[in-house]
């Protein structure tokens, strides 16, 4: 009797379990349709109808509206392609956890469905809410036809079915798509948006096969997430999971490769994927693109290209719909029945002292640099004060010997908020400050001067503490104009030192690509003539010196192309005072792949390459030495991140302590909806398998 009543008490738990997972996955729908409408109501994207199911309408950030808007016109895409190809011949969608989606009504409104049945299948909850949403409205009632019915947990008419299901029971679906007329040998479009990776493997793959064996003529659309094990990928599952919605197929399909093979496996003949980076680059015309630009100020594109690289786009074909591959996915090769290549291994590091740092901020977009005595000096960058994320005012001075970090308080006024500005030193305590940004509306264009100053102790056994004071330094000359994410660098012409400053962006420029020189003697800007090879104009790159030449690998260019260059700057002293920086580029044997919002530092003759983002590639960047001399590198991959500790190695700062330990201070960035990551403290890197 006792053991009976055990077994019912863990059914009953096993079944609120399962129900509470359902209403989780339920409310994905509801956030979900107010980012896709606050994305239309700005402009990104034409549906007139999304805010006829939103109750209350919610700006969302930049961000996530440009999330919503490649997922929305790549949906699209896929639609329009199908129902041209087979225009004037009868065909099906099905769209499986619909939610409250308007593709319907658009597309019937635009004329495009006059052959078509539209099955939009959800659990009947969801459906019972849309039902009662288009009942009480005329517009869309009316485009449900006026000989429409209502059913329990929905509403049919001759073009339209609302059905209650639940996808598990894919025996119950079918009965209930024969009863509301599917036709199995009519060519039907499966549309799965953010839906089959809640149900499990077992689920989703049942869904799949039963697709494929029911319908002769098919595409089975699937839109959903990928490459989990990077550290954007977990802080991507650890939103999920607390939210009570696990992303329950991502472990199995990880990559695009794995979810092709997947569809094959289930008896699909021909399947294509490509992540939103690719569909962005390749199916979205350059015009759109600046239209896109003109919206909203943006200037997260780390988190941009994260977020598209960890978003897939497969389509599996089976009968006539194959022609189609190429149409939706011109440039793309198909994935045929056949044996998937593994991921090349690469060298990989590790992790050296997790714990380096005690009592850093976390943070990332802010500056540090290199004072006497092996102390690092770190301010600005957006992260954590408090209970609360915000733009940081906050100095901190990390010893390196000992391994602490010790807040440095201000002599007088503090120093205000600052991202993506530059901080280099030009003394044993002294650092200069250009550039940077509080908003992408308010760059900055001051130079500043800060200086560190051991506060006197009474007591001799205490450990000295810091003070900082900082001045706005007066220049004369052809200043640079305000920007950020610009690069600085201190170089000496004929023994007088210099600071040079090459690239940026500002609220009206995507890219600069100008070269200003200050003279730290007078004081005074000069704008610098190019010559040579120079490097075409760019953001987030890195900057680094050899030999009293400046080099500039990487960073973001014209229409957010990536580059993977690498350029040598000669600084060329000419009569009057003047100078001219004669351009380079270092031949690099093969080209390495492109990045930006990385870091670099040179060590004898070796250029290494930290980190950043690289959006052709699912795997982030991790260390790339480079030989200056003879062009020849190799990738040295970082540790695979773990749940429990997602590091993203971008939006940071990097110290070469040795030939044979890195440190990496800060970094992170807004991932999308999921929430704001900053790196747990300072990280020491082993990189002695470099044998620098």
């Amino acid at each position: 009797m006792a053991a009976s009543s055990k077994s019912g008490m863990s059914g009953k738990k096993a079944k609120n379990s399962k129900s509470r997972n359902d209403t989780a996955v339920q409310g994905t729908n509801d956030n979900s349709i107010v980012s896709k409408c606050s994305m239309c109501m700005l402009g990104y994207f034409q549906d007139d109808f999304l805010g006829r199911f939103v109750a209350k309408p919610v700006r969302r950030a930049p961000l996530i509206n440009r999330g919503y808007f490649i997922r929305a016109k790549a949906i699209d895409h896929v639609l329009k392609s199908f129902l041209t190809a087979y225009q004037g011949i009868k065909t099906q969608l099905v769209s499986l956890g619909a939610g409250f989606d308007s593709a319907y009504f658009r597309l019937k409104s635009e004329g495009l469905l006059e052959n078509t049945v539209f099955y939009e299948v959800d659990f009947p909850e969801v459906t019972k809410r849309k039902s009662d949403m288009i009942q009480t409205d005329e517009v869309l009632l009316k485009l449900v036809g006026e000989d429409s019915r209502i059913v329990e947990n929905g509403i049919v008419s001759p073009f339209y079915k609302l059905i209650g299901a639940d996808l598990r029971k894919f025996n119950m679906l079918q009965c209930l798509l024969e009863h509301h007329g599917i036709h199995p040998d009519c060519p039907t479009l499966l549309l799965s948006e953010c839906v089959i990776t809640y149900m499990g493997v077992k689920s989703s793959n049942a869904v799949i096969r039963w697709a494929s064996e029911t319908f002769s003529h098919a595409v089975f659309v699937t839109y959903e997430q990928v490459y989990p094990n990077d550290g954007f990928g977990a802080v991507m599952q650890n939103h999920f999971k607390k939210l009570g919605t696990p992303l329950m197929n991502i472990q199995r399909y990880k990559t695009l490769e794995s979810q092709q093979q997947r569809y094959l496996d289930l008896g699909w003949t021909t399947v294509r994927a490509t992540d939103m980076n690719r569909f962005f680059t390749t199916l979205i015309p350059r015009e759109e693109k600046l239209r896109v630009d003109s919206i909203e100020v943006f200037d997260e594109f780390e988190e941009w290209h994260l977020k598209c690289s960890h978003y897939a786009l497969v389509c599996a074909f089976k009968g006539s719909t194959v022609s189609l591959s190429e149409t939706i996915f011109p440039g793309i090769n198909p994935r045929k029945l056949e044996t998937l290549t593994s991921q090349p291994q690469d060298l990989c590091l590790s992790w050296k002292n997790e714990t380096f740092g005690n009592g850093s901020v976390k943070r990332f977009g802010h500056a540090s640099a290199t004072l006497t005595g092996g102390k690092i000096i770190t301010f600005g960058g957006f992260g954590e004060r408090g209970n609360q994320h915000t733009r940081l005012c906050l100095v901190q001075l990390l010893d390196v010997a000992s391994g602490s970090c010790l807040p440095v308080e201000p002599i007088g006024k503090e120093l205000g908020p600052l991202l993506f500005h530059t901080a280099t030193s030009v003394s044993d305590d002294t650092v200069v400050v250009f550039g940077g940004r509080t908003s992408p509306y308010k760059p900055k264009g001051e130079l500043l001067k800060l200086k560190v100053i051991p506060k006197l102790q009474r007591n001799t056994d205490q450990e000295t503490s810091w003070l900082y004071e900082w001045e706005t330094v007066q220049c004369t000359g052809d200043y640079p104009c305000p920007r950020w994410r610009h690069s600085s660098a201190f170089v000496s012409i004929e023994g007088k030192k210099n600071l040079i400053v090459f690239g940026g962006r500002t609220a009206s420029d995507a890219v600069l690509g100008d070269v200003h020189m200050l003279s730290l003697e007078n004081m005074e800007w000069v704008q610098v003539h190019s010559s040579g090879n120079p490097p075409s104009p760019r953001h987030s790159h890195s900057c680094a010196t050899w030999n009293n030449q400046v080099i500039i690998a990487g960073g973001l260019c014209e229409d957010l192309e990536p580059s993977g260059a690498v350029h040598l700057a000669t600084c060329a002293p000419e009569p009057q005072g003047n100078v001219t920086v004669v351009w380079t580029e270092v031949e690099v044997t093969p080209p390495i792949s492109p990045r930006y919002s990385h870091t670099s530092h040179v060590h004898g003759n070796s250029l290494l390459l930290v980190g950043g983002v690289n959006p052709g590639n699912h795997y982030p960047p991790g260390l790339t030495v480079i030989d200056l001399v003879s062009g020849v590198w190799k990738e040295y991959a970082f540790p695979e991140c773990t749940l429990e500790r997602p590091i993203m190695v971008h939006n940071h700062t990097s110290d070469l302590l040795s030939k044979d330990e890195l440190l990496i201070i800060g970094g992170g960035g807004n991932c999308f909806s999921f929430g704001t990551h900053l790196n747990n403290g300072p990280l020491t890197l082993d990189v002695s398998l470099c044998n620098l």
